[in-house]
């Protein structure tokens, strides 16, 4: 009986007509779909050039000009944004799900988004209010605007195709961040900054993303389809929406499998993200690396985590969402393991390095490690191994995106994924302070990153009670 599981779920799979949408919807073309993934390319380089590697830097060292303050308004920024983003992302999720079309809200929150992220060029030294007020804005609409890209998702592609878009999506969103930060890297070489004001480079960094964003959003809404209008005037949605909403977390136990998936997926994903907040502090005070030595190492992460995005979306659909992110989280945390294990001095937590061994090279790599800066052993064996957990970084994520789109309610999909941002923003202080605690306690890195493994160890386990199955819609009356 169970040699013939497997050739019934090949034949199932075989049956599904890619024709049709996961929301009952006729499938966008090929070239609609491209155009849906291009919209994460168009994204990508805000989350990552401005949130991370260079305007977030800026903002710290340069306009607040102290490093205590600058990262205590960091944290204010962050948190009210993550607030806001919070408490409006179920409501706006299920407006759009009453109203219909999705694209309108893309439009309206990247109208607002673009101008946000231009005002980040008059952020000059001192100008705090004017900034923070501009990175709020910026940071709340690119995040709606995401909500509701991410929305689009099941009524764009077949079940069959599904896992394979959503991987293609993360990847290009890799791509492109690490397109515009190179682009921003060679900005002095070109000598157009000869001349400039002072710290123009930095304040680029916005209008560099905005440019990007604009033009690569702009397929969206020019090929991929959209759900039809149902026909309900924007404040008889609203209405709705709020009702729908109500109706839906009153009636969370007929929801039970989607809200442990969230609850699940909560739990991993703080785990996940402090590994990217933490891992560059981490080397910087383990090895001594510069500030352009760790951004370096992040781009390498991210360039991996691009590819494997891609490969981790055709294996969702060979083997399923639930299993993607749960070998992911296995691989992720087995690097991240090995990780901190290293030390100039120590390799996997009990090996000692001698002079001798310290000047040694990884097989094959190892070269290529030294010409990039990474010149000793337990350096390129810190890379070679945060690469490995890299690679499953990009299925884990996207996978989990096409996991909610395989058990949502089709009708219900955007509510869903504004429960599922809200999920992945309402507790992303959890992982932090935690880690801030037990660092404090022990007075050592190594041990506040330690929590880490059990955030994903919870969230893995949360997994297994989540069944990989479409859940029906309730009627709301």
């Amino acid at each position: 009986m169970a040699s013939t599981t497997p050739t019934k779920r090949n034949a199932s799979r075989e049956r599904v007509d890619t024709s049709v949408s996961i929301a009952g919807t006729r499938a966008a073309s090929r070239f609609g779909q491209m155009a849906w993934a291009l919209s994460e390319f168009a994204s990508g380089p805000y989350f990552i050039v401005i949130n991370i590697f260079v305007f977030a830097t800026y903002f710290t060292s340069t306009v607040v000009g102290d490093g205590v303050k600058g990262q205590e308004y960091w944290a204010y920024l962050q948190g009210g944004a993550g607030f806001l983003i919070a408490l409006m992302s179920p409501f706006l999720g299920s407006l759009a799900d009453a109203s219909g079309p999705r694209k309108p809200f893309v439009l309206f929150f990247s109208i607002i988004g673009v101008p946000a992220m231009c005002a980040l060029w008059f952020a000059a030294p001192g100008d705090i209010v004017p900034a923070f007020v501009a990175l709020i804005i910026a940071a709340v609409a690119m995040e709606f605007s995401g909500v509701f890209q991410q929305a689009m998702l099941p009524s764009v592609v077949s079940a069959r195709r599904v896992g394979f878009l959503s991987g293609l999506g993360y990847t290009l969103s890799y791509v492109g961040a690490t397109l515009v930060f190179a682009l921003w890297l060679l900005l002095p070489q070109t000598g157009w900054l000869e001349g400039m004001p002072e710290n123009t480079h930095e304040r680029l960094a916005g209008v560099l993303c905005a440019i990007w964003y604009m033009i690569f959003i702009l397929p969206l809404f020019i090929f991929t389809p959209d759900l039809p209008h149902s026909g309900l005037p924007l404040r008889k949605a609203a209405a709705k929406g709020l009702r729908t909403l109500g109706t839906t977390l009153r009636r969370l136990d007929h929801y039970r499998n989607i809200a442990v998936y969230l609850i699940a997926r909560l739990l991993y994903y703080d785990g996940l993200t402090a590994v990217f907040t933490f891992i560059g502090p981490f080397a910087h005070f383990t090895f001594g690396w510069s500030t352009e030595k760790v951004g370096l190492y992040g781009l390498v992460i991210i360039l991996t985590a691009a590819i494997s995005a891609s490969f981790g979306g055709l294996i969702d659909d060979l083997i399923g969402s639930k299993r993607t992110i749960q070998l992911s989280l296995i691989a992720f945390s087995l690097g991240l393991a090995g990780n901190l294990g290293m030390s100039p001095d120590t390799i996997l937590y009990v090996i000692p390095v001698s002079a001798g061994m310290s000047a040694m090279q990884v097989p094959l790599v190892g070269p290529l490690l030294s010409m990039l800066g990474f010149t000793t052993l337990p350096e390129q064996l810190f890379v070679v191994v945060g690469v490995f957990g890299g690679m499953f970084a990009g299925p884990a994520l996207s996978s989990s995106r096409t996991m909610l789109a395989r058990i949502a309610p089709p009708s219900m999909i955007a509510e869903f994924f504004g429960l599922y941002t809200l999920t992945g923003r309402a507790t992303a202080f959890l992982a932090p302070l935690t880690i801030g605690a037990v660092t404090h306690f022990t007075q050592d890195q190594r041990s506040g990153l330690m929590v880490i493994f059990v955030f994903i160890a919870l969230g893995f386990i949360g997994l297994l009670a989540v069944r990989e199955k479409q859940t029906e819609a309730l009627q709301h009356h």
